[in-house]
């Protein structure tokens, strides 16, 4: 061996060092587990959002993947991702992308997609190279001033590009749309909210920051689960708002039916969040199949585009509620959300209860916008600074011009202009660029009109950075903005908790013939829900459609289901019907999921938990302007009755006492000035003041409003102002003819009269009230009041529509 490789030798061992094994593998798996959780699993708290949630939307953004834009294929957003942001696989990208665009998954998607995403069953999406995407309106608020130095950007990790460390997030993600994510030791499972609701507590932080979390729950009761369905109102609720961890029970959404031959059935359609439905019918196969529940015959899916509807067709003579019950408890339709709010604060990851997030939210909103503003007065002052220069130039024209032509060069003239005029670098080539039209008179007074508004704008820009109400007071006035234009409907109802029955119960409930008796009670303490205005549709088969408001109804679309009334609500309202028989139903409207027009809607035996069929005559909101509520019945008799006998804890009840060879046809609000109009199939409509039918008692039959001939039953009955001889009283034949008369050709008479003339022989209907919602053959259709031919009372009905299958029904917002 030679010197040399001694020394060598010598110098490897100086260099080698000890290391406990132990310690080094500890610290290896810490940095890993960090690595997971900062960089992959758990949402930051300012946005809502994990890495590769983050780095689609940015990348959407940077391709211009706009809602105002086409679509683009999925594989190409992937590819941006992969490429710049994200050094993971494609399908985990994809999978990310996929779940921002599935409705059934977030609350407020994201990614708006176009193609196959997945279903509610279980179904695996399309492949990406088949799909379609582009950002949704709501994901544009996410990314909303992103390029005002809002937000801090950091390499990529190759270093060629720069990306975001966090969204601008103009609206509170990590509540609205929930997260998902398993980490190195932790995880976090936070459940979706309603839009507005959060944006309401936000706001209820910003004015009040001492806050407690009672009075956030005030705003926000529950979650919001995308798929609807029912949330019991627990302290489970109030264990993870308070503490971030907490269980949430969610339950399916069922009514009962009765099909022809009296066989029962049971209807899903609404299921628990995250529940597999085709998995849920398999379970329910498999209980059939064991024979754990032997009151099913039959098991089917007619879900389609218009929404869900399981049908479980049992056999004659079981009871729908005790079947239901044992399915809640057997199978998925009752099932737990466990929250864990888990996200990074600071890089940090934290268990954050509803107050902890919200603050966190607010204090990001507030670094953006003083951020945005900052850079808006900087852009601002280095405009003006530039319009300073040129007006300069303008006001030594002549001098500017002479020194320019002098100048040899571009630079010299830029020197020279610099120490003659005292002006900037900037300033100096802005003249130099300075276009020949602008020496014109109308074009140096708009540069003078720009300056002006420009220092008016840094004056205000740095009055909001100096004050901090300020700045919160555009943070509240932009939040509310973002709600009128984003927030809709809650579509998970809150309702009373309660102790789930145990087998032995339910079999003695089976043994005993036991059924709902309807006397439920309402939970006054519940937290109070953010009202929101509907439409709601009531059938006579006892179904209840709330559907978004729009400015005008649209026709109902289940022609053998007609409408029996038409109500402009909000979800703070209460709705009251009377069914045919005198019984009377009193429900929230907050309580009716929100659905579209297409679909069915809510039967009264699915929000009120009785099994019962019944035949509605009328409904009629509870609301303060609500004096009496009036009943009509088939043989003409009526009746008035205080709306405080309507009022209270019961809500089901009698509403008006109803003779053996009569029923109930109709129920409206009635005033004590108000004319009552009454009108049978026969052709004759009476008119009688309100006030001649004194108020009486639920359980009274009335008094005679109209003499109805043996074979006649009454059609209609509308109320209207006494005073007011100017509306319009419609008409409408059963052949389908329509017209339009003005009320002062029908006088007042006293009430049990035979009535007048209406110029129809079968009559549908004859009344003042709104437009239309007509039960014709085929589809149903709107008949428009001011679209109507305008004849006199005695005049026939111009052909209008087909046949008119049954009573025609008024839209009663107006006069409700």
């Amino acid at each position: 061996m030679t010197k040399q490789q001694s020394l060598l030798d010598h110098a490897d061992r100086e260099r080698v060092i000890d290391v406990d094994i132990a310690e080094r593998m500890e610290q290896s798996f810490l940095d890993y587990s960090m690595s997971v959780i900062v960089g992959r699993a758990l949402p930051d708290v300012r946005d809502g959002l994990k890495p590769v949630q983050r780095r689609i939307l940015f990348a959407m953004w940077e391709a211009g993947l706009r809602p105002d834009r086409p679509y683009r294929k999925c594989a190409s957003a992937v590819g941006d991702v992969m490429k710049k942001y994200h050094p993971h696989g494609d399908s985990s990208i994809y999978d990310a992308l996929v779940r921002m665009a599935q409705e059934f998954s977030s609350r407020e998607p994201l990614v708006d997609g176009h193609g196959n995403f997945g279903s509610i069953d279980g179904d695996s999406p399309a492949a990406m190279r088949y799909t379609e995407a582009r950002l949704s309106l709501l994901a544009m608020e996410m990314l909303a001033g992103i390029d005002e130095n809002t937000v801090d950007f950091v390499p990529n990790y190759d270093g060629y590009e720069q990306e975001p460390v966090v969204l601008p997030a103009r609206f509170p993600n990590l509540l609205v749309n929930g997260a998902t994510g398993i980490a190195v030791g932790m995880a976090t499972n936070i459940p979706p909210h309603n839009l507005g609701e959060v944006i309401d507590a936000c706001l209820l932080l910003i004015k009040k920051p001492t806050a407690k979390v009672e009075d956030l729950m005030k705003l926000v009761p529950a979650p919001d689960f995308p798929t609807g369905a029912r949330i019991l109102s627990t302290d489970g609720i109030r264990d993870a708002y308070l503490t971030g961890r907490g269980a949430i029970t969610m339950e399916a959404v069922a009514s009962t039916e009765t099909r022809s031959g009296g066989l029962p059935r049971i209807v899903i359609t609404e299921i628990p969040f995250q529940v597999n439905k085709a998995a849920l019918l398999e379970r329910i196969a498999d209980l059939v199949k064991e024979k754990k529940v032997e009151s099913i015959r039959d098991l089917r899916d007619e879900s389609s585009r218009e929404g869900m509807r399981v049908v479980i067709e049992l056999k004659r003579g079981e009871d729908p509620a005790r079947v239901l019950r044992t399915l809640y408890r057997l199978t998925d339709l009752r099932t737990n959300f466990n929250v864990n709010v888990v996200a990074l604060v600071n890089g940090q990851p934290r268990t954050l209860g509803l107050r902890d997030a919200l603050v966190e939210y607010v204090g990001h909103q507030r670094v953006v916008l003083t951020r945005r503003t900052t850079f808006r007065k900087e852009k601002a002052e280095a405009r003006a600074h530039i319009l300073e220069g040129l007006l300069l130039a303008l006001d030594n024209l002549d001098a500017v011009i002479k020194l320019i032509r002098a100048a040899p060069s571009a630079d010299k003239a830029r020197e020279q202009l610099m120490s003659t005029f005292k002006l900037t670098e900037i300033q100096a080539t802005a003249i130099l660029d300075m276009q020949l039209r602008r020496l014109a008179k109308l074009e140096r007074d708009k540069v003078k009109a720009e300056h002006t508004e420009l220092k008016a704008l840094i004056k205000e820009l740095k009055a909001i950075l100096a004050d901090q109400a300020k700045l919160d007071a555009m943070l509240t006035a932009e939040l509310k903005a973002l709600k009128a234009a984003h927030a809709n409907p809650r579509r998970s109802r809150l309702v009373a908790g309660a102790a789930e029955p145990s087998a032995d119960e339910d079999a003695a409930a089976a043994k005993a013939g036991d059924r709902s008796s309807g006397e439920l009670l309402v939970d006054d303490d519940l937290p109070e829900l953010e009202a929101q205005p509907v439409t709601l549709y009531v059938t006579r088969g006892g179904y209840l459609k709330s559907v978004p408001r729009r400015k005008a109804s649209k026709p109902h679309t289940q022609p053998n289901d007609p409408v029996v009334a038409v109500l402009r609500a909000t979800t703070e309202d209460t709705v009251l019907l009377i069914d045919s028989d005198g019984g009377g139903y009193r429900i929230g409207v907050g309580d009716i999921p929100v659905t579209t027009l297409r679909q069915r809607g809510t039967s009264i035996a699915q929000l009120l938990g009785d099994s019962a069929d019944t035949t509605i005559a009328g409904a009629l909101l509870l609301t303060s302007e609500v004096e009496t509520v009036l009943t009509v019945s088939a043989r003409g008799l009526v009746k008035r009755t205080e709306r405080s006998e309507f009022e209270g804890r019961l809500r089901t009840m009698i509403a008006a006492g109803v003779k053996d060879d009569d029923a109930i046809v109709a129920a409206l609000a009635c005033r004590e000035t108000d004319h009552v109009l009454l009108a049978h199939s026969g052709g004759l409509v009476i008119r009688f003041a309100a006030e001649e039918a004194r108020p009486m008692g639920r359980a009274a039959a009335g008094v005679a409003g109209m003499s109805v001939p043996k074979g006649e039953r009454v059609v209609s009955a509308t109320v209207a102002p006494g005073d007011d001889d100017q509306a319009w009283v419609l008409t409408v034949d059963t052949d389908g003819g329509a017209k339009r008369t003005a009320l002062g050709e029908y006088p007042a008479k006293g009430r049990g009269g035979k009535g007048l003339q209406t110029g129809a022989g079968s009559l549908a209907f004859c009344g003042v009230g709104g437009d239309l919602h007509v039960p014709a053959a085929g589809e149903p259709v709107l008949l428009e009041v001011e679209r109507l031919p305008q004849a006199k009372r005695p005049a026939k009905c111009a052909p209008m529509t087909a046949a008119v299958q049954g009573p025609a029904v008024a839209e009663s917002g107006r006069l409700q």
